[in-house]
């Protein structure tokens, strides 16, 4: 049985990861703008790491989920 704990903890990591990817596609839009020949990764490195690691962490709690913890 699914925990409500669980269920609360899994939306905040899913609204955590949505903040970083919406930050993550302004910062390429942002860097589309200013080098609209030069795409340069280093520009959202930051925005990047943040949506990885978001993106890791609400895996973990998916998987609580399916175990039912």
């Amino acid at each position: 049985m699914i925990q409500d704990r669980t269920i609360d903890q899994t939306l905040i990591e899913l609204a955590r990861t949505m903040k970083a990817l919406k930050a993550l596609r302004e910062a390429r839009k942002e860097s589309a703008s200013v080098h609209p020949y030069l795409w340069n990764a280093y520009d959202q490195q930051t925005e990047h790491a943040a949506a990885t690691r978001a993106s890791m962490d609400l895996t973990r709690k998916l998987a609580d989920l399916r175990q039912g913890r």
